[in-house]
């Protein structure tokens, strides 16, 4: 699975609030990820959502994705078009959440070295190194294995799960024909 977009990089410690104000959480228990993704930063740029294409990564620092509705911020990521998030480390709730809903999560020792905001990134999530396409030099990062990418390009758990057991029922056979 390749990854490919424009980084917008920020700091370390960064919860899920920041990303989207506290005063949506009623959308986000309503599931409203459209309306939601209107609001992404829209208290640090307002003008942010205006900026962003499809498939662009947030990169970040240590300990990101921290605090509650982690689900309807990730929703709110997916419904904007964000391809998805590298950063030095997540807190666990983002990482089986993002997991679960099938948004890549790119674990990299050190991005901020290699990452500046607007560099167009490259990322093979099987892969031991990305590549900055602006600056020309590769990275390291930490492979996703092969069975979180299999849930993520189903796009996540509920999806996965779904394909799984309709494959497994079609592999049954019948029980419409008995035989005496």
């Amino acid at each position: 699975m390749k990854l490919k977009g424009r980084a917008w990089t920020f700091g370390d410690q960064l919860g899920a609030t920041y990303f989207l104000s506290g005063k949506y959480d009623a959308l986000v228990r309503a599931s409203k990820f459209e309306e939601l993704a209107t609001h992404v930063l829209e208290d640090v740029d307002p003008n942010f959502v205006k900026k962003v294409r499809p498939g662009d990564l947030i990169v970040a620092g240590t300990a990101f994705g921290t605090g509650k509705h982690l689900e309807g911020l990730i929703g709110a990521f997916k419904a904007l078009g964000l391809g998805g998030v590298m950063a030095r480390g997540f807190a666990a709730a983002w990482e089986r959440d993002s997991i679960n809903l099938g948004f890549p999560a790119v674990l990299c020792p050190d991005p901020e070295s290699a990452v500046r905001t607007g560099d167009e990134l490259e990322i093979e999530l099987d892969q031991q190194e990305a590549r900055n396409l602006t600056r020309a030099c590769v990275f390291a990062i930490t492979p996703t294995p092969a069975g979180i990418i299999e849930l993520l390009e189903a796009g996540g758990i509920e999806p996965y799960t779904l394909r799984r057991l309709r494959a497994m029922q079609a592999a049954e056979p019948s029980n419409d024909m008995q035989t005496n």
